[in-house]
């Protein structure tokens, strides 16, 4: 006669109140990043390196340059924009490859989410009358997930074999 295994009859320990609020946050996210979280959680770390950077090339041209904020902010957003294509390219998104094409369809998701940002800033600061902060919140919440799931689905979406 086989062993018995005790542990079969006892009932399983019921989830850490943590476990059970990382689960609820996590049915708050679309199924697309649900899916695919570890590539979230890249792209997340991409984009932080990313903000440095913009952040930082805006302090330093204004600051050490003396040059227009405009100008710096710019400058910043396009070092960050290369960095991230690059970096998303390399180690989130490697399987679809890199191209002009990709590259052109990351530029333009994101200034899609760059004119999201704005959109939402002003909604809070001159619609609502809310500190702009506020909106600024709201937008490092909503833009990251927007950006990821248009960068998944359109811009670096893997080429289709063929017999797919």
């Amino acid at each position: 006669m086989p062993p018995i295994d005790k542990r079969a009859d006892s009932p399983s320990p019921a989830p850490s109140a943590a476990a059970s609020m990382w689960a609820a946050l996590l049915r708050l996210l679309p199924p697309i990043i649900r899916d695919h979280l570890v590539d979230f959680i890249k792209y997340g770390v991409i984009g932080v390196f990313g903000t440095l950077l913009q952040t930082g090339t805006l302090f330093l041209y204004v600051e050490k340059g003396h040059g227009d904020p405009l100008v710096g902010s710019a400058l910043g957003f396009i070092l960050s924009l290369l960095f991230s294509y690059a970096a998303n390219s390399l180690w989130t998104f490697k399987e679809s490859g890199r191209s002009a094409s990709t590259l052109i369809k990351y530029t333009v998701v994101s200034c899609a989410g760059l004119v999201l940002n704005l959109l939402i800033i002003y909604l809070f600061d001159r619609v609502l009358g809310w500190w702009y902060g506020y909106g600024q919140i709201t937008a490092i919440v909503l833009v990251p997930i927007h950006n990821f799931i248009l960068n998944k689905v359109w811009a670096f979406r893997a080429p289709k074999q063929e017999g797919d």
